[in-house]
């Protein structure tokens, strides 16, 4: 049987490549913004504003803030992925199961 859909497929992995991608830079995000803005907070002391003002604290959950939203994104590109594969798995064997038309 012929696969059909090869636009949905392509766009499957695609979703999967950038899941993977927002991932990476998700970690690399929260390492820096925990290095980064601790070290930015303390330095900068109180009376700045923005988040330096915030102090290490600031610093460290504006890391958390990252991760967090990091994982949301890549949970959902992953998901979006996954279920495009679903509904091409359905439409498969829902045209497997159909009988074999006659001639006549």
């Amino acid at each position: 049987m012929e696969k059909r859909f090869t636009a949905l497929r392509v766009i499957s992995v695609i979703f999967k490549v950038l899941a993977w991608i927002v991932a990476v830079f998700t970690v690399i995000g929260f390492i820096a913004m925990l290095i980064g803005g601790a070290a930015m907070g303390s330095m900068m002391g109180r009376g700045y504003g923005g988040y330096g003002g915030l102090g290490a604290l600031g610093g460290i959950g504006m890391a958390f803030a990252i991760l967090i939203y990091g994982a949301f994104l890549f949970v959902s590109l992953l998901a979006a992925a996954e279920m495009i594969l679903v509904i091409l798995a359905i439409e498969e064997n829902t045209r497997a199961l159909k009988p074999p038309q006659t001639g006549g």
